[in-house]
């Protein structure tokens, strides 16, 4: 097999660096060491410079956002263009970039590829939009968007929109008649001069959708038809009309809008429409996604992989302009992103395993027809059961778990005594089935699957994993261990993937908990398409099957939460009983605090709770840490004390093992979501 190649500017995609990507002409961006560290500083200095305001109360954000923290996000899509496929590690780049300002309401689940898309032409002048109505309000809000996109050109799939976009803002921070304009005049008008004439031809070819949808339409739709007729040639298939006919049928578009006609001329709109009559009264969605992704794939073959992202790039746009045409862009199920994202890395990273039959056939010895094969047990399989033939295998068997004194572990950890006291009685009617059993009656069917609802760091994980010894030591489960599932984990990306990830991490987690966080991830609100759907169908028939072998715990945020369980009829009644975790109070922040540092071998010097007390919010802000939030700081305080250790001549045993009050941030650190241990 001829194993295919990345050229040079894309082969990051697969080198296991970290990169953040947009889908279409630009290079992948491989991240700098250290540039998410200075990026948050910057993002911070961004959000909270004087010169911008908070002007609303932003849907979805928390009380009190200034205005450049939605400003930010905003432009980190836009500048990818206005519809923008985001990929890899990073699909999620305009909403992490800002994770430090966002509620938990907005965190979405991570995705192999995601489509982000612009509702207003007019996005370069968000902050001008809600500035207060002063000239020196105006322009200092025009200054602080200058700046904002200053620091995200530096991203390279930004760059080029970026520095066009600065380019106009300086020229009119330096025009004084265009910056009086943009300090006296009202929106519309000024919106109306960036449509009509304030763009160079240049910087219009850049950002096309500033003169507004129907232009930006016929901008993608060239770029279409150059793409695709560049990859017809290497392997043949529909024609455009045919593409753009199908992916509106598959958002289930009546009758293709008449903007649609201004936008790509009359020829190629007849052309459309007559694709579009002739597939509308037979056409299968799916199964027309299938055969592009399949088309694509052939590309790929070929070794056309910069044309197909370019192509996939301007299929999006113009998927998402005809669905939402005569307004904005809309959600669109066309084309199958994530799934190119798939097949690309399968197609460039082929792994040859050698096939062990090939190895045990040659190694028997030459036998004319006449000779007779051999009997039972075969050569065949006794060289194929030898242990050299095969290198790897997996382990299959369950994790090893020291079930230990969890009652105990339980009534030590700090606060929770709601928690604890329903976790007992939980317990208590486990071991109140298997006496009723032992005593002859019938089995009470009792469902064991729960939902934990409450911030982070507010021990859900901490206390499942107890809760699966606990019910080990008891006799309740086989083994005791504890399985975490998420989205990533249980949702495939294309058809007949879901069910099967199900199943195998299902089948891991026999004899303990399956603990899935962020539950509400598999049915998302804007996707009725998502396989999501099929992962919680099939979820419920095994927790129904084998309901002795695993207990199932749904975990997340109280409000999605809710809404996860009225998503699907069966789902309240498998999980009747629900435990919530509420945010701990500041005295129990610094207990646990204090906790963690003598499990670490520390001890607290003088005025260190009341130095962390300073770092605790009050109140609590929505969707805070807490846990989280002390363990956060926490290691942020061993490594300032490493830096003033280092100081030292010759630092006593007594120096290394105390966090003095100066070793606290001045600042609380921002939320590392990947730390792990108690009270998380």
């Amino acid at each position: 097999m001829t194993r295919l190649v990345l050229p040079e500017h894309l082969a990051v995609l697969l080198s296991g660096r970290p990169y953040v990507d947009v889908i279409g002409t630009a290079a992948p961006w491989p991240v700098p060491v250290g540039w998410w560290e200075r990026a948050r500083v910057r993002v911070t200095e961004l959000v909270e410079d004087p010169r911008g305001e908070a002007s609303q109360s932003w849907t979805g954000w928390p009380e009190g956002t200034r205005d450049a923290a939605p400003f930010l996000q905003n432009l980190a899509m836009s500048l990818g263009g206005y519809v923008a496929i985001f990929a890899g590690d990073y699909a999620q780049f305009p909403e992490q970039l800002v994770d430090d300002y966002l509620s938990p309401g907005q965190r979405r689940a991570p995705m192999v590829a995601r489509n982000w898309y612009m509702t207003d032409s007019e996005w370069p002048l968000f902050l001008l939009k809600y500035a207060a109505p002063d000239p020196t309000s105006r322009t200092q809000a025009l200054d602080l968007s200058r700046d904002c996109v200053a620091f995200l050109s530096e991203v390279g799939p930004l760059r080029e929109r970026g520095r066009a976009l600065q380019g106009i803002y300086d020229r009119i921070l330096g025009t004084p008649d265009l910056l009086e304009f943009h300090a006296h005049a009202g929106l519309p008008e000024i919106a109306r001069l960036w449509r009509q004439s304030l763009l160079t031809e240049t910087e219009h070819a850049l950002l096309p959708e500033i003169a507004g949808w129907g232009a930006a339409l016929s901008w993608s739709y060239e770029g279409l038809q150059a793409a695709h007729q560049a990859l017809t040639q290497v392997t043949p298939g529909e024609t455009v009309a045919q593409v753009v006919a199908s992916m509106a049928l598959c958002d289930d578009v009546e009758t293709l809008p008449a903007g649609l006609a201004v936008a790509v001329g009359p020829a190629h709109f007849a052309e459309i429409t007559e694709a579009f009559a002739e597939r509308s009264a037979r056409f299968d969605a799916l199964e027309w996604l299938q055969a592009n992704r399949g088309w694509i794939a052939r590309a790929l073959l070929a070794g056309e992989v910069d044309t197909c992202r370019a192509w996939l790039a301007m299929a999006a746009q113009v998927s998402r302009v005809v669905a939402g045409l005569p307004g904005p862009p809309s959600p669109s199920a066309a084309p199958d992103t994530v799934g190119f994202v798939t097949d690309l890395e399968e197609l460039y990273t082929v792994r040859r395993g050698a096939n062990p039959l090939v190895k045990a056939l040659a190694a028997q010895p030459v036998r004319s027809p006449a000779t007779p094969a051999p009997t039972a047990p075969t050569r065949i399989a006794r060289l194929m059961a030898a242990e050299d033939v095969f290198e790897e295998l997996d382990d299959p068997t369950v994790p090893a778990v020291r079930i230990g004194d969890p009652h105990a572990e339980l009534a030590d950890l700090v606060g929770l005594a709601p928690i604890k006291e329903q976790v007992q009685r939980v317990v208590a009617e486990a071991r109140a089935d298997q006496l009723r059993h032992a005593a002859g009656m019938p089995d009470q069917e009792r469902s064991r699957h729960m939902a934990f609802v409450g911030n982070p760091g507010t021990a859900k994980t901490t206390v499942a994993r107890l809760l699966a010894r606990i019910y080990a030591q008891q006799g309740t489960l086989a083994h005791g261990h504890l399985v975490e599932a998420s989205r990533l984990d249980l949702v495939g990306q294309y058809v007949g993937q879901t069910a099967p990830r199900v199943r195998k991490v299902f089948d891991k987690a026999s004899g303990g908990v399956l603990f899935i966080d962020e539950a509400y991830a598999l049915v998302p609100e804007d996707s009725h398409r998502d396989f999501g759907v099929e992962a919680v169908s099939t979820l419920l028939k095994l927790m129904e099957d084998r309901r002795d072998e695993v207990v199932v715990i749904v975990a997340g945020y109280p409000a999605e939460m809710q809404r996860f369980l009225a998503h699907n009829p069966g789902l309240a009644s498998r999980f009747p009983k629900t435990l919530t975790f509420d945010d701990y109070d500041n005295n129990e922040l610094v207990d646990i605090f204090s906790l963690i540092a003598r499990q670490r071998g520390f001890t607290l010097g003088e005025g260190v709770d009341e130095a962390l007390r300073h770092l605790i919010p009050d109140p609590h802000p929505a969707g805070f840490g807490n846990g989280r939030f002390v363990r956060n700081v926490f290691e942020e305080a061993v490594s300032i004390q490493a830096g003033r250790l280092i100081e030292l001549v010759e630092p006593s045993a007594a120096d290394v093992r105390t966090l003095l009050s100066v070793d606290l941030p001045r600042v609380a650190p921002p939320v590392r979501h990947e730390l792990t241990g108690h009270y998380l």
